[in-house]
């Protein structure tokens, strides 16, 4: 017994005829006679009688009937669901998300918003961390999708790149250094700086452009995030180097930036478990994310 044929007998049951059975279907009136035929055949007994063109339930099509309904709904359901799960609609409904403490309340909300109202039934739970820290969620599958600065430390990972950028210096309103139109390591001597992201790529970077320059940085604040960074600065605790499309989002606070030489660009991306495939849910939050970051770095 195929599901098509319990189809077809639940169309001739419902339109009284194969002629309104077909044109339901979308079949040809000959292809619905014949299914009905073989599923009779199968069954070992006819369900219709045949009288002058008409077809006339027998007792055995109604109580067949009472048990298809059931199963037809399954099937529909069944059928809706594929259909999602080819769309990325569902699949992996729950979806474990980490991003730097920087993108919570400033990006999400918004990447949340458009994806939630792209699925039906997901639900996501964000999760906020450093970038060493978004790597061991994802190493522990606390994380099925993390948010870093690449390269990412760890090898056990497959990593693609969604951002570029380029750092700034950023320092409080009416600082003196807010004179300059850019910035360079020397300009930085007998200020107080505010490290971030200790042993990462940027951070090293800045550091060999601040020994080579002959500048001893004045350090009393080592921080993980540019949330952080932004509203120490805010406070007029010091001026620090940072991503210019992460300082972006921190436009409100009572800070300025400027562009600082010689340019650190910066690689950002999405990070996963080496080899594991990812959901058609994920690879659509990761273009939600891409573009929304996208749009940040042409603000």
């Amino acid at each position: 017994m195929k599901i098509r044929q319990i189809e077809i007998f639940r169309s001739v049951m419902a339109g009284g005829s194969t002629i309104a059975a077909a044109a339901t279907l979308g079949l040809s009136q000959s292809a619905v006679s014949r299914q009905l035929a073989q599923l009779e055949e199968e069954l070992g007994f006819e369900l219709f009688e045949r009288s002058k063109g008409r077809l006339l339930p027998r007792p055995e099509a109604f109580a067949l009937m009472d048990e298809v309904g059931e199963l037809t709904s399954l099937v529909a359901r069944l059928k809706r669901y594929t259909e999602d799960l080819r769309a990325g609609t569902v699949g992996q409904r729950f979806l474990k998300v980490a991003v730097p403490h920087s993108f919570i309340a400033t990006l999400m909300p918004e990447v949340i918003e458009t994806y939630l109202s792209q699925r039906r039934d997901a639900s996501i739970e964000l999760i906020g961390g450093h970038y060493d820290a978004i790597e061991q969620m994802i190493l522990a599958r606390v994380a099925d999708i993390g948010f870093v600065g690449l390269p990412p430390r760890d090898k056990g990972f497959d990593a693609r790149e969604i951002v570029r950028s380029e750092s700034v210096c950023i320092m409080p309103a009416g600082h003196p250094l807010a004179a300059r139109a850019s910035l360079t390591p020397r300009d930085l001597s007998g200020h107080g700086i505010i490290m971030l992201g200790r042993q990462r790529p940027a951070r090293l970077a800045f550091e060999r452009q601040l020994r080579r320059a002959g500048v001893f940085p004045i350090v009393r604040i080592e921080v993980h995030s540019v949330e952080a960074t932004c509203g120490l600065v805010a406070r007029g605790l010091g001026v620090a180097v940072v991503p210019e499309l992460i300082a972006g989002l921190y436009r409100h606070l009572p800070i300025e930036q400027r562009p600082f030489s010689p340019c650190i660009h910066g690689a950002y991306g999405i990070v996963t478990l080496k080899g594991a495939p990812m959901s058609r849910s994920a690879e659509a939050f990761i273009e939600i994310l891409k573009s929304r970051l996208e749009a940040e770095a042409t603000a």
